[in-house]
Order: structure tokens, then C-alpha cells, then sequence
């Protein structure tokens, strides 16, 4: 959006709670956080002293959430948690709201038990029925054995709902109850193509899944009641499912010699599931990346290898890798995005290390800041295309993963 294009019926006509809403947005799409908080709390002012109509397309309740979630980013926590609290009251995206007051409180060291009985008593403030909300925040933080106890809890109409079954079905397997997961599939009928959950391009089918907890209990054609026989594309998105739930051991078991391509598969879902030292030590492993190999696998394995470098800082190594790709592949934006990204970086490093030497006042010291502050918002609006993978607060749960057994 241009900003030409937002000003103009500001200037055209009174301000309204929507035109300052929608500026908000352009302004942190700018990394222009302080322009964007005066233009939030403009908006959220102006709703509270005159009510938008009902053909009004202000949304407060999305107003308040994006706040919040502005005001976190900034570090202002107190004044986040406040801001969903008022997103809450709106009884709108209340699922979103927990899980950002649940992100605060697993960041204090809280854990899930404690958690569930504090967004329960948030909930109950501003929900008459807080179970299913709190429910899928919980799922949505990670928190898959307290969100199985709640999904079990929900009355017969929520609980027979097909989205609330999934979610209830993929806890049991996270938290490894797999004959009550086997149980419930089996009682549902659900059809084996059915799709559980999308993941990270993955998708969970309830084959799949049911596959996993045949395995988890009895291994291959364990009496005749285990996993059957698979065929190799089956036992790989098998491999893919496991690990998408949980089962990073039970993935390379299920898969235990795979070719190039399926390793190859199989790590890229490792990191894209927030696996992310797991996958590094994977790559570290391999005697080379597939750098000119056109096959998309291959490129995605290049791609994640290039961000690891990325985030460790090594932005020249980071970069080679990026331009391979979009040399192999000219089409390749998201790695085009993350070359210009090292090539920022590495200038920011480089005017950082020039301004520590740089008399306080001078006229070149102010002259790098505006520099610096233009690379800043540079990689601010890089980082908005999305070019950076981005893990959801389950995955992130994953991050710091040291060996293939990680516990939900």
C-alpha cells in the first residue's frame, strides 16, 4: 500500500478510526514503530469517542490485538498485556489474544498446568464458556497434554466438531497416548485420506497418523497388528508425519535407509517443524549442498541452509549459498530477498564498526545514524515479504532440541 494512498482521505476528510488504523499498518510495515503506536492509539481514541457506524470498516478488536502485539515487540510487556486484555473484552479473536498472554507466560518460566489454569481464569472474565478458546491456545502454544485435557472436557457439541476432534486426536499422539489416538480414529470412522492438520507444507492424513500409533505400539506388522507394509512415498510422509507430531526417533525408524532425496525430505521437515540445531547438525554432516540441483527438495534444503548461516551471523556464506539458488533458479524471490538481507547486514556490521570510531556530534557521526536508520527500515520491509521462515509458537517449543527425543 502507498502511503500516498492512505494520506489522501485524511486529507480529504476528518480522520477516522479506520484511516488511522490502516496508517498504523503502514507506518510498522516501514519499521516506523512511534508513528505507528500514535497512529493505533489515534484510532482506538477516536472509536471510543465517536463509535464507528455500523457500515464502518474500523475493527477495534483487531485494532487492540495488533496493538498489543506492536507494543510486545517493543518490549512495553505491561502495557501489551493490557492492550489484549481490551481485545478480550471486544469477545473477538480470543483464541489469538490467549495465545499472546500464553507467550508471555510460557516466557516467564510458567508451565503448562499453570498456564492452562491462568488463560482459564483470563477467559472466564470475558467468556461464559472459556474451555474451547483456552483450549485452542493451548494447542496453538504447544501445550498439548493441557489442551488434551480440555479438548476431553468440551460438551458434545464443540467436541464433535471436525477441526476440534483433529486437534484433540494429534495431542493424544504428541503426548503419547496412542491407543486412546487409535481408539477415537477408529470410532470417528474417519476416511484414511482425511486431512488432519497442514503443517509446514506438510499434510497429516489420518492414515498417516494411525500408521504412527501402530508403530509407536507395535512396530512393523507387530502380530499383525502393527504398521503394514508401506510403500516408499507412504513410509516417507509417515516419517514426515512423525516427526511433524513429535516423533523424531520413530520418523528415522520408520525410514531407516533413505535415499539422498528422502534424507534430504527428511531434514528439511525437521527444520521447517522448528528442529532447527537437529537439522544444522544434519547439514553439517553432508559433504556438500546440492547447490545446482533444480529439484525443488534440493533447493529447499539449500534455502534453510543459507538461513542457518544467516542467523548465525555468517552473512557472506549466507549470501553465496542465496545467489547459487537464484542463479539455479532465476524465479527464486524468497532467496533473492535474503541475499539483499546479508548484503544490509553486512553493511550495517561495517558503518557500526566505522561509527564506534567516530567523534560523538560530528557531522559524519550523525550521517552513519541516518544511514544505519535507513538500512534498519530497509530490512524492516525485507522482513515483511516473509522471506525468513517463521515457526509458530509450538514449533519455536522445538528450537533448542539437542537430541531426537523432545517432550510436549
Amino acid at each position: 500500500m502507498k502511503k500516498d494512498h492512505v494520506k489522501f482521505p485524511l486529507q480529504s476528510e476528518q480522520a477516522s478510526s479506520s484511516q488511522q488504523y490502516k496508517l498504523a499498518v503502514w507506518h510498522r510495515s516501514r519499521g516506523m514503530t512511534g508513528e505507528a503506536l500514535l497512529c493505533f492509539e489515534k484510532a482506538l481514541s477516536l472509536a471510543k469517542s465517536n463509535p464507528p457506524s455500523k457500515n464502518s470498516s474500523f475493527d477495534e478488536s483487531m485494532c487492540w490485538l495488533e496493538y498489543g502485539r506492536l507494543l510486545r515487540q517493543l518490549g512495553r510487556d505491561y502495557e501489551a498485556g493490557m492492550a489484549f486484555r481490551e481485545c478480550l473484552k471486544t469477545k473477538r479473536y480470543i483464541t489469538e489474544a490467549l495465545v499472546e498472554i500464553g507467550m508471555f507466560l510460557g516466557l516467564s518460566g510458567m508451565g503448562d498446568a499453570d498456564m492452562r489454569i491462568q488463560l482459564t481464569a483470563i477467559a472466564s472474565e470475558f467468556a461464559e464458556d472459556a474451555a474451547l478458546p483456552v483450549a485452542e491456545a493451548l494447542w496453538a502454544l504447544g501445550a498439548f497434554s493441557a489442551a488434551a485435557e480440555l479438548y476431553a472436557s468440551l460438551g458434545a457439541t464443540a467436541r464433535s466438531m471436525e477441526r476440534n476432534q483433529a486437534h484433540y486426536f494429534l495431542c493424544l499422539i504428541y503426548i503419547n497416548r496412542f491407543k486412546e489416538a487409535l481408539s477415537l480414529l477408529s470410532r470417528k470412522a474417519m476416511h484414511h485420506d482425511r486431512v488432519l492438520l497442514t503443517t509446514a507444507r506438510h499434510m497429516i492424513r489420518a492414515a498417516e497418523a494411525a500408521n504412527l500409533c501402530k508403530w509407536c505400539l507395535h512396530g512393523i506388522n507387530g502380530g499383525g497388528i502393527g504398521m503394514p507394509a508401506l510403500s516408499r512415498y507412504e513410509a516417507l510422509e509417515t516419517a514426515k508425519t512423525a516427526i511433524a507430531l513429535g516423533k523424531v526417533d520413530e520418523a528415522l525408524a520408520i525410514l531407516s535407509s533413505p535415499t539422498e532425496h528422502e534424507y534430504n525430505e527428511l531434514i528439511y521437515t525437521l527444520y521447517k517443524q522448528g528442529y532447527r540445531e537437529l537439522a544444522a547438525s544434519r547439514i553439517s554432516e553432508m559433504e556438500c549442498l546440492p547447490l545446482y540441483d533444480r529439484s525443488q527438495i534440493s533447493l529447499d534444503l539449500c534455502f534453510i541452509a543459507a538461513e542457518i548461516e544467516y542467523d548465525k551471523g555468517n552473512f557472506e556464506q549466507a549470501a553465496s549459498i542465496f545467489e547459487a539458488i537464484y542463479t539455479t533458479d532465476p524465479n527464486h524471490s524468497t532467496a533473492r530477498f535474503g541475499a539483499a538481507s546479508c548484503c544490509l547486514q553486512q553493511t550495517k556490521a561495517s558503518l557500526m564498526a566505522r561509527l564506534e570510531n567516530t567523534i560523538v556530534g560530528t557531522d559524519l557521526f550523525h550521517q552513519i545514524e541516518r544511514y544505519l536508520d535507513n538500512i534498519s527500515r530497509a530490512l524492516h520491509i525485507l522482513n515483511i515479504t516473509d522471506w525468513h521462515t517463521r515457526w509458530t509458537p509450538a514449533q519455536m517449543r522445538n528450537h533448542g532440541a539437542a537430541s531426537a527425543v523432545v517432550l510436549h
